[in-house]
């Protein structure tokens, strides 16, 4: 029995690799001798430089940089094979540094993710992937631009550093832009398919999660709109409806207008990383999963990426979840065998997402399933 484990984190309780480590171990007391494979997994979020740097030399870096409310911290990112630079945007300007009472994206930056890549390049890396999952900010990569020397300028000269005045943008000042910037790629893993603004943009699906409220919705909308309206006057190219533009509070968008960006599925940029297509090869079944399963598990997040694997191999591909919703025929389209909630009695959520409970419950399913399969595969 060869099984593959590729199991995202359920967010806010149990991480990726410890939740793979108690699957093993349910799947180890029905079947003793499986080969299991355990590979950790991520769509650009949380847990991507676990998941990147698994089979890589990987070197962690830590960083003297700016949170989202410009107070000082120290955030990580990894180097692999002394070449790529590796940096999840919401170690220097994520949503969870911030106290909930603290939280307003009129004023949160992404000048440390900046920060982050300017220590990279200095080191002389020219390769970067950057992940855009669970930011703070709504400044379209504002602050992440000004860390690279970009300067936004207003009418009177004065430097426009805040998302709530993108709108008084007036000129763009590139002489202190730093100049190996020509010499990298950033491939750019978003999980979303969200344009800058509009009704499905970043403002008006995202922001509210960050501190905003209705009038303040608005607001950032319309700055968002006024900032595409003047980058794309300065470089010729309206990128603001480019699937993906509004991840990260627009960092997609900043990234695509001045970084020459790819924009890519996040799931896609590491399973090609890790291989995945090789590493499950003959494999009898694949685990995988995340806190909660929906239709949007299937639309390029990490099930997606997951079950389209197995489909293409005919392998049986399993998710193991905390909670299920709305589950059709789309799911199993995808590749998707079948869904298993972990839970087997009712409890709060705040419960079912202390780790050792989500542990313990992973495991004992974990271990039901397997009996099934090992009940039917000796008939």
């Amino acid at each position: 029995m060869k099984v593959v484990i590729a199991i995202d984190s359920f967010k806010g309780s149990v991480s990726s690799s410890e939740l793979s480590s108690s699957i093993k171990d349910g799947i180890r007391e029905i079947y003793e001798d499986s080969e299991i494979i355990i590979c950790p997994i991520a769509d650009g979020g949380e847990g991507t430089l676990e998941a990147m740097s698994a089979d890589s030399d990987a070197k962690d870096i830590f960083v003297k940089c700016k949170d989202p409310l410009n107070k000082d911290i120290e955030a990580s990112y990894i180097i692999l094979n002394n070449s790529t630079a590796v940096i999840e945007m919401a170690a220097a300007s994520g949503l969870p540094l911030i106290n909930e009472k603290d939280r307003n994206p009129y004023y949160t930056t992404t000048y440390g993710t900046g920060e982050l890549i300017r220590d990279a390049i200095n080191k002389g890396i020219r390769e970067f992937i950057i992940g855009l999952g669970g930011s703070a900010t709504n400044d379209a990569g504002l602050g992440m631009l000004r860390a690279l020397g970009f300067k936004f300028l207003d009418s009177l000269d004065a430097e426009v550093v805040y998302a709530k005045d993108l709108s008084s943008i007036a000129k763009l000042d590139i002489s202190n832009v730093l100049e190996e910037l020509s010499e990298c790629s950033f491939k750019v893993a978003c999980d979303v398919n969200n344009p800058l603004y509009g009704k499905n943009g970043a403002s008006y699906i995202y922001s509210k999660q960050k501190g905003a409220d209705a009038e303040m919705i608005e607001k950032l909308d319309s700055e968002l709109k006024a900032f595409a309206d003047f980058v794309k006057k300065e470089v010729k190219e309206d990128f603001s409806s480019i699937v993906g533009a509004g991840a990260g509070g627009g960092i997609g968008f900043g990234f695509l207008a001045f970084l020459n960006a790819e924009l890519k599925s996040g799931i896609k940029i590491v399973l090609e990383h890790i291989k995945f297509e090789e590493k499950i090869k003959d494999a009898h079944f694949v685990i995988t999963g995340e806190g909660k399963i929906d239709k949007q598990s299937v639309m390029g997040k990490v099930i997606d990426g997951i079950s389209e694997h197995c489909q293409s191999q005919n392998i049986p591909c399993i998710a193991l979840t905390g909670n299920y919703a709305e589950i059709d025929d789309e799911v199993h389209q995808k590749g998707v065998s079948a869904v298993f909630s972990i839970l087997d009695s009712p409890m709060s959520l705040q419960d079912a997402m202390q780790k050792q409970t989500a542990l313990k419950l992973i495991k004992n399913k974990t271990k039901q399933v397997f009996r099934l399969i090992k009940a039917t595969r000796n008939n």
